[in-house]
């Protein structure tokens, strides 16, 4: 059987191999010379045209899918599909016809297809295209444009003001829902290094109030970028200095006035900032009229800058200011005369002092009067025009002494006698120094320290005589002694 139906096939090949040669050669030609009509797919792009329509109406629209293309099938002759391409064809959407599907439940729009070549030739057999739409609320607003940096400046540099140049208004539509969270916009310039101003094209960032970055893909934008300027200033460290007006109360004295911080980083142009060295806080700031105790307040300082400066540090502006108030006491101290230098004595004289201590009458701030020692205090006992005899001394307490008032006029009683007069007669030498150098009217003489001078009297050793001034007791003494401790007025 197989054997029988092998010797068919062979039988006769060449002829039928002709055959069916000769019948594709056939189908071939007449093809050709036919042109069929075939049906072939190409995908376009859609436009949206009457899109106003649609925000009219206060919605916004999104096309769903995230595709805008269309898919369609064109039916023509072979030979015109060979010449078409997709940019062919064009896809629109006219949004005046959305329409709702009711099946669907979403909103559509006809999607229309032509061809842009080969006429009638063309022709478009896909049934009814559309694009779904999503339409929501839409939302409009303008927000100012907030300008910002990034980064240090140079060492010795200070951020002044930083703005953007034009307009900072932007105007924004788009989607309700996302409008709703726009809490700021900002445009960031970095000044990272920079010692000199510098201005750079940004594009503003947008935030919700937790600080998060709002996508702003679907939001329509007037203005994409905003140019920002940023000014940078020298600095320079600046002391303060408060002043005061106004009297305490009666009894009562200001002895001291600190602050916190001292000094405060200023910035501003070269040209304003270094003829600068303090800020004075004016004295109508620091009223003290009337007060009795200490004051303790903060001043705000932003005001009172000079022109065209700043603090550097915004936190500075606030200075922590404490006047210190303390009563005012008085007290008698015993001031040992071997403190007192006698001054101006006559060449040729020498002198002593008669007695081992004066009393003082002082008047001043409690602390500084309670931390008086007498045995401290030092000064001067002036002999000028003094000739021979007792004689009572002015004393001027020594420079520095004026943390406190003397309320009344000391005197030393000293004892002045001619250089060459014996020394057994009563006066004593102001010092063993004195003695040989052939008169005291010298600064070696009876300017010396204060100190009794033993002289040339065996019998003398040169202790004071102990003598008091007239009107003086040793009650007065001891009491003077001990001090007291009573208000008076300043």
């Amino acid at each position: 059987m197989v054997g029988k139906l092998i010797r068919k096939v062979v039988n006769n090949f060449g002829l039928k191999f002709l055959a069916v040669l000769f019948a594709l050669v056939l189908w071939v030609v007449v093809v050709n010379i036919d042109d069929p009509i075939n049906v072939q797919s190409y995908t376009t792009s859609v436009t949206l045209v009457n899109e106003n329509y649609i925000t009219e109406q206060d919605k916004y629209y999104e096309v769903l899918g995230g595709d805008n293309t269309v898919s369609f099938s064109v039916s023509a002759k072979r030979s015109v599909q060979r010449e078409l391409s997709n940019s062919d064809f064009k896809a629109t959407a006219d949004m005046q016809k959305i329409e709702h599907d009711e099946k669907s439940g979403n909103w559509r729009v006809p999607v229309t297809v032509s061809v842009q070549k080969a006429g009638n030739d063309v022709r478009i057999v896909s049934k009814q295209l559309y694009k779904e739409i999503e339409l929501v609320d839409l939302g409009r607003t303008q927000i100012r444009i907030i300008a910002d940096t990034k980064g240090m400046v140079a060492d010795n540099c200070a951020l002044g003001e930083v703005q953007i140049v034009g307009s900072n208004l932007m105007k924004i539509s788009g989607p309700a829902s996302i409008i709703s969270q726009i809490d700021k916009v900002t445009a960031t310039i970095n000044v990272e290094g920079m010692s000199s101003d510098v201005t750079d094209s940004v594009v503003p960032v947008f935030f919700d109030a937790e600080g998060n970055v709002i996508d702003t893909t679907k939001l329509t934008l007037n203005i994409s970028t905003v140019t920002v300027a940023a000014q940078i200033l020298s600095t320079k460290e600046a002391a303060l200095e408060f002043q005061t007006t106004g009297r305490p109360a009666a009894g009562y004295v200001a002895t001291d006035i600190s602050y916190s911080p001292e000094s405060v980083r200023i910035k501003g142009e070269s040209t304003t900032l270094n003829p600068i060295n303090k800020i004075t806080i004016p004295e109508e700031v620091l009223d003290l009229t009337g007060v009795t105790s200490s004051i303790e307040t903060t001043v705000d300082i932003a005001s009172y800058l000079p022109k065209g400066t700043s603090l550097v540090l915004n936190s500075d502006a606030n200075i922590t200011v404490v006047v210190t108030i303390e009563p005012v006491v008085t007290r008698t101290l015993l001031i040992p005369v071997k403190n007192l230098v006698i001054e101006n004595l006559q060449e040729g004289f020498l002198a002593n002092y008669m007695e081992e201590s004066i009393a003082i009458e002082v008047s001043g701030a409690k602390s500084v009067i309670d931390a008086l020692d007498a045995e401290k205090i030092s000064g001067t006992a002036d002999a000028t025009g003094l000739g021979g005899g007792e004689h009572y001394l002015a004393v001027t307490l020594a420079p520095g002494e004026d943390a406190y008032n003397v309320l009344n006029e000391p005197k030393v009683l000293a004892a002045i006698r001619d250089a060459e007069m014996p020394e057994g007669d009563g006066a004593q030498g102001n010092s063993g120094e004195n003695e040989g150098s052939g008169g005291a009217g010298t600064a070696d003489g009876a300017g010396s320290s204060g100190s009794q001078g033993a002289g040339t009297d065996d019998s003398s050793d040169g202790s004071p005589s102990g003598s008091q001034r007239p009107d003086e007791d040793e009650e007065d003494k001891e009491d003077g002694d001990k001090g007291s401790v009573n208000p008076q007025p300043s």
